[in-house]
């Protein structure tokens, strides 16, 4: 028995009571015999058996697409960038801000007399990235020049929709341009950056040719950051254009990734002739520069109508108040798309008749449902759906599920509010980062069975809970049960907590919706519990 049931532990060698909720509809097989020797007369918990067998239509969950745009982007560890295209999902865009800060000590005279601009290298440090990376995209850099949109939030809390140009903190022409992908692949540590000319005044600037610190050093003090990053603001990167192929976005990790420019001086009495090479790294957000004014910011921008499904972003939104069911469940990184689960009242049904069966059959009152044990299943979209012969001699089909299988996440969350990355009780992903320990959880894709298995017995017991109060309270009342009044029973299937930016796609079952096609394998319920009196 599990821990949510310390009642059933002394019982543990009881037959459990099994129960299989298929989400379709059901033909009800009781076998009152099992166990039945083993429990003595005068115990106040009673085992069976009972399956659900879906024949007829009826649904557990409702299952809708769902869309956020409050997904936090500011100070994580990864500058975003690049496009990528998908078949059925059409395309999405990821650029990021940054401020940059200065490590050097610079001494007054540095750049010596009249400094000649030589290059300006991008250095990278590629984590991470999906798509195609062989796909040759072009690049540009923006100056940012204003930080009143630090200055006008209180928390530097932003999201992912946040929009720089239309907030006009960045500068209308690029400083720089530059490529990556193809031979410049994620294997890449530095790009070098061709500057327009707005870009070659920017270095002026920087070697204090120019600009409100012409010829003043004060600024590359190391008491000076604020100061610093109230003159050069930082820089915007965001992709332009895919020059071939379906493009990717690559994650790079922002303490470890700066700019650095080059160049040389001249000698004051002969200014032909070069003194000395200089050079400058101006290294991008640090939490170790913690000032408010101190920030990185991704954007991700999604494109649902360009792809084979055609999804209108308008219509999944968190917004919309009418949001259709889907048979179909997405989940995507990157402030994506996400799918909605909501109980219905025929799951309640479902465990109240369990109790009432057992009454008429015994003529003894149980009242609650004690869970040792709650499954839920997904299954991926492959019409193939025996999980038990999943295998090579199903031919072209497993191949089919095989590829669905390894462009799908790894781990997939369950959460009460994913805006806030609020999980169901079983899944308690900072305390298993934290103590390093396995959560019975689970939610891993399963390439043997071609699911992704969810332990949510915490969950489905507080929400039988919440149920139960509210049903009897509605008794007592003389009203209609509010479902409205249950707590926590929307859930958000998402990405695993610590993957929000993952870069991959699982498509899923869902629930069967009258209107379509019945599925092979929608979305299963196991479920193990006692009766208590």
């Amino acid at each position: 028995m599990s821990k949510f049931n310390k009642l059933g532990r002394p019982f543990a060698w009881i037959a459990s009571l099994v129960v299989v909720l298929l989400c379709a509809a059901c033909e009800v097989q009781v076998d009152d015999t099992l166990g039945a020797n083993l429990v003595p007369d005068n115990q106040q918990m009673k085992a069976g058996y009972i399956m659900l067998e879906g024949i007829n239509p009826r649904r557990y969950v409702e299952t809708r697409l769902y869309q956020t745009d409050s997904i936090a982007s500011a100070n994580i560890s990864y500058g975003f960038m690049g496009s990528s295209l998908h078949d059925k999902l059409g395309s999405r865009s990821a650029s990021f801000m940054t401020q940059m800060t200065n490590y050097y000590l610079v001494d007054s005279g540095y750049f010596g007399y009249r400094p000649i601009f030589d290059s300006v290298i991008l250095q990278l440090s590629i984590q991470s990235y999906g798509g195609d990376t062989t796909s040759v995209q072009e690049f540009a850099v923006y100056e940012i020049v204003s930080n009143d949109y630090i200055k006008e939030s209180e928390d530097t809390l932003f999201f992912l929709n946040y929009d720089p140009v239309a907030e006009k903190v960045v500068s209308e022409e690029p400083l720089f341009t530059f490529e990556l992908g193809g031979d410049k692949g994620p294997a890449t540590t530095s790009v070098t950056l061709q500057p327009t000319e707005a870009g070659r005044a920017y270095i002026d600037r920087l070697f204090l040719l120019d600009g409100k610190y012409k010829g003043d050093y004060s600024i590359y003090s190391r008491d000076s950051v604020e100061q610093w990053l109230e003159e050069f603001k930082g820089l915007y990167i965001k992709p332009t254009k895919i020059q071939e192929g379906k493009g990717a976005i690559y994650a790079t990790t922002l303490e470890s990734s700066s700019m650095a420019v080059y160049g040389r001086n001249r000698r004051p009495e002969d200014p032909s002739l070069i003194k000395d090479t200089i050079g400058m790294v101006y290294y991008f957000y640090d939490s170790y520069y913690m000032t408010n004014e101190n920030v990185s910011i991704n954007m991700v921008d999604h494109d649902y109508t360009t792809g084979s499904l055609g999804i209108d972003i308008a219509s999944i939104n968190e917004q919309s108040t009418e949001r259709a069911e889907s048979s179909q469940l997405i989940v995507e990184g990157m402030g994506g798309i996400l799918s909605e689960l909501t109980f219905t009242q025929e799951l309640f049904d479902a465990f109240d008749k369990i109790l009432s069966d057992e009454y008429a059959a015994s003529k003894q009152l149980y009242s609650t449902l004690a869970f040792s044990r709650a499954m839920i299943y997904f299954y991926l979209p492959s019409s193939i759906y025996d999980y038990l012969s999943i295998g090579p001699a199903l031919g072209d089909q497993y191949t089919s599920l095989l590829d669905e299988m390894d462009t799908a996440q790894a781990r997939l969350g369950l959460y009460t509010n994913y805006k806030k990355l609020t999980p169901v009780s079983d899944y308690a992903y900072s305390y298993e980062e934290s103590k390093g320990v396995t959560l019975d959880y689970d939610g891993y894709i399963n390439r043997s069975h071609g699911r992704y298995a969810m332990n949510i017995t915490g969950y489905m017991q507080q929400l039988w809970n919440s149920y139960r109060k509210e049903r009897d309270a509605a008794k007592a009342e003389g009203r209609p049960i509010n479902l409205e009044n249950v707590e926590q029973r929307v859930v958000y299937l998402a990405p695993a907590a610590y993957s929000a930016y993952d870069f991959d796609y699982s498509f899923l079952q869902g629930a069967n919706n009258d209107a379509e096609a019945e599925l092979a394998a929608p979305i299963r319920f196991e479920f193990t519990y006692n009766m208590i009196r």
